[in-house]
């Protein structure tokens, strides 16, 4: 008739969810029909004990699979147990002996409610084990407790009952098996329940075994007494059903899979098996004296109470012996972690040490330049602006000075010696900065081949002293590796400007660096306001050129070269002209500079390719006229000039002999040996393919002989500082050579065009030299496509020639 509930616990589940009321609602009705119970007639009584019994198995069966604890072994015993509790309560007992009175379906009940509690205890003793603690600590709890409540158990139940039954049959051995098995499945659930901090279910499922043992006693004692079972009996037991199906609905029983582990040596537990080991023998022998007075069994009493007292005594022993090795044991194991925090507190300082020395590297890297150790451009910054900060809390004296340098020709550098030469001259021209830098001065590497000094309270005579000092150190030789080389250095110096903040102060200083490099290199320029207001200039002529590229604002004018012997018109140059919309024309000196600055010069050199052979496909189909363009350093270093400007030829099928392009001599001088070899790749391969190259301006530079030797030139265009004193008798040195340009000219095979012929006394002298074709305004000065038409029809020059 009875059957063992054992589910079990997480930490604290049901305080992680609003717990559910429906076991006090069972709790409330099941109440209610256990104190009915006993009022009823047998029959309805019957029915409410079997109905309790069956609502419980269903209950338990839900719960299981709600709770997620199907697949766990011990609850699969619970729900087993359960359904044969019920089997042998509705089959057995209902309906095999009260209703059809057949004796053997009494035994069988008997036989399936022992199986049910043994199906309990094992279910009890796999959860007891299961648990995180330790097993055999939990064995030996139930142990005590059952032994410590089977001493009164054998004194007022047991012996009892042995003591006045006729005979010992099967009925009296499942009667006395039962609270046997009560006995071991009370010390199970109540070490489950003494644990510290044990769930509600377990409360509720102790209180139920605890009913259990309290009806089969009760049982007992009525056998013992030879009166039948009472309203007490069928209470106390159907409340054990009641209590286990309450367990189940539980919101605490969700997820409890294992039990817990708790301490060992618990307070509240080492207190109950102390009070068992005392009072349990002392009530059991203070109970004597209400039994039989027969000796025997008074010696048989005794007897039992002696050796269960051992047995707990012996378990106790044991359980204590236990608790002091396992305190031993976490004696040493605290030594042990003791020794462990030690060595890792060592190892935690070292690594913290470790850390910090890790830290203060890479803020120094984050702060500083990785190639040269200088400020980087952060740092600087930050230092810069600290320094004007501090000027304008305190302004007495200068504000601080700055120097902005940029190495001249490291480009090349890297262009003819590799990357790591470079950066290895680049250490190298820091360490010799830094020779030069006193307390208090900040040294830094902004970025690429630039380094940048902050002067403190320095007048603009000492910035620029150091700045001298500072172009002397970098021209002196470096060697590294085995090589000599030689870099200059141009230096913008800010000095005595008070500037807002750092970038203000970077930006003039870069002005005046700009100044320094447009100065011929291995200068030092002075920011002054001048600087400023150019580069606004600059920027506005540079956003202007954009629009005049989008609004077609350019416009080509074209000015006539001339054959000085008959007066016929040879060909023409294309000169750019910018002419904004309701504006003033531009002056080619003022954004021609600016669209090379600015790359521009690459789109306006292609747009005035392309307008100037359009041009000159009408006059050299009807006149055979030749036509001249001028093109910048910046479009042949484009890698697609070459197959830009064979396209045009392409496009417009005009003859690639009719096009000549004009480079200067100066352009040529402002590149590095490396991209000059490239600019001369590119006209090389033009002139292949019939392009004729002009020498522009020649003359006017430091090396003209060496490029006629290198340069793939067909003309040569002597520069108009040459033409105007062909008249003055007091040159006769200008004249000499000129006319000595003329012959070398002539002697290499080359054409020569005079620029600059103004008078036909010019025009004469020239003619007399030898010079084929002159240029000027002798002629015409540079005019529209539309006036070369009307020239070539009328040809008035040949009376001014």
């Amino acid at each position: 008739m009875r059957q063992p509930l054992r589910p079990t616990t997480r930490r604290a589940p049901w305080r992680a969810r609003p717990a559910s009321r429906g076991w006090v609602a069972y709790l409330l009705a099941g109440g209610l029909l256990v104190l009915a119970a006993p009022l009823l007639p047998a029959g309805p009584a019957a029915a409410a004990q079997v109905g309790l019994q069956g609502a419980t198995a269903l209950t338990m069966v839900t719960a299981i699979r709600r709770n997620g604890l199907g697949r766990a072994w011990p609850w699969r015993l619970v729900v087993a147990g359960t359904v044969v509790t019920w089997s042998a309560t509705v089959l057995g007992w209902a309906v095999g002996w009260l209703w059809l009175r057949i004796h053997l379906m009494l035994d069988l009940y008997h036989i399936l409610t022992v199986l049910s509690y043994l199906l309990g205890l094992v279910a009890l003793t796999m959860l007891s084990r299961g648990g995180t603690g330790s097993p055999r600590t939990a064995l030996l709890d139930a142990g005590i407790i059952t032994a410590g409540a089977a001493i009164p158990a054998w004194t007022f139940l047991l012996h009892p009952l042995l003591h006045s039954a006729p005979r010992v049959d099967l009925d009296l051995l499942f009667t006395l098996l039962t609270p046997v098995i009560d006995l071991f499945m009370l010390g199970l659930a109540a070490r489950l329940a003494l644990g510290k901090g044990r769930a509600p279910w377990l409360v509720l499922v102790s209180l139920a075994y605890g009913m259990l043992f309290v009806s089969d006693g009760i049982h007992l004692l009525n056998l013992a007494a030879g009166r039948p079972d009472g309203p007490s009996t069928l209470i106390t037991w159907m409340c054990w059903p009641l209590l286990v199906g309450a367990a189940a609905l539980h919101p605490s029983l969700a997820g409890a899979t294992t039990v817990p582990a708790d301490e060992v040596g618990d307070r509240t537990r080492v207190a109950v098996f102390l009070a068992l080991t005392v009072v349990s023998p002392l009530a059991s022998v203070a109970g004597i004296g209400l039994l039989s007075g027969r000796v025997v069994a008074r010696a048989h009493v005794e007897l039992g109470i002696t050796a269960m007292t051992v047995l707990l005594a012996v378990l106790l022993v044991v359980r204590l012996n236990l608790v002091a090795r396992l305190a031993e044991a976490r004696a040493v194991a605290l030594d042990h972690q003791a020794e462990q925090l030690t060595e890792q507190a060592g190892e935690l300082s070292a690594a913290l040490r470790r850390q910090e020395t890790l830290r203060r590297r890479l803020a120094h890297r984050a702060s500083h330049d990785s190639l040269t150790d200088l400020a980087n451009r952060t740092l600087f910054a930050e230092v810069l602006q600290g320094e004007i900060t501090a000027h304008a809390a305190r302004p007495a004296g200068p504000p601080p000075a700055l120097l902005l340098l940029d190495l001249d020709g490291f480009k090349d550098v890297n262009d003819t010696y590799g990357h790591p030469v470079g950066d290895e001259l680049l250490g190298a021209v820091g360490r010799r900065l830094r020779e030069l830098v006193t307390d208090g001065q900040t040294l830094g590497r902004p970025g690429g081949d630039e380094f940048a000094l902050v002067l403190p309270g320095a007048t603009a005579a000492e910035a620029l002293a150091v700045a001298r000092r500072v172009l002397d150190a970098v021209q002196a030789p470096f060697h590294l590796g085995g090589r000599e080389l030689y870099v200059t250095t141009s230096i913008g110096v800010l000095a005595e400007v008070a500037a807002d903040g750092a970038a203000e102060a970077l930006r003039d200083v870069d002005l005046a660096l700009y100044e320094a490099k447009n100065a011929g290199k291995n200068q030092i320029a002075l920011f002054d306001a001048e600087l400023r207001a150019a580069r606004v200039l600059r920027t506005r002529i540079a956003t202007g050129l954009r629009r005049a590229l989008v609004g077609e604002e350019f416009a080509l004018y074209y000015q006539p070269v001339v054959d000085l012997a008959t007066g016929d018109i040879s060909g023409v140059e294309a000169l750019l002209r910018w002419i904004p919309e309701g504006g003033e024309p531009v002056r080619p000196d003022a954004f021609i500079p600016v669209a090379e600055e600015t790359g521009l010069i690459v789109d306006i050199g292609l747009w005035a390719l392309e307008q100037a052979c359009a041009d000159a496909r009408r006059w050299h189909g009807s006149h055979g006229i030749t036509v001249a363009v001028n093109v910048s350093g910046r479009q042949l270093r484009d890698e697609t000039f070459g197959d830009a400007v064979l396209a045009v030829l392409e496009r417009h099928e005009l003859p690639r002999h009719v096009l000549t392009l004009e480079i200067t001599e100066s352009m040529l001088l402002a590149t590095t040996p490396v991209e000059t070899a490239r600019i001369v790749e590119t006209l090389t391969r033009l002139r292949e393919h019939g392009v004729r190259i002009a020498l522009d301006d020649f003359g006017t530079g430091y090396s003209s002989l060496s490029y006629l030797r290198t340069l793939p030139v067909d003309i040569l265009k002597i520069d108009r500082s040459f033409t105007t004193p062909l008249t003055d008798a007091d040159h006769q040195r200008t004249r000499a050579f000129t006319k000595t340009i003329v012959e070398l000219s002539a002697s290499l095979g080359l054409k020569t065009v005079v620029e600059g012929v103004e008078t036909r006394e010019q025009a004469d002298v020239l003619r007399q030299m030898g010079s084929p074709l002159g240029q000027g305004y002798l002629f015409s000065p540079p005019v529209v496509a539309g006036r070369i038409d009307e020239m070539l029809r009328a040809t008035p020059w040949k009376r001014a020639a």
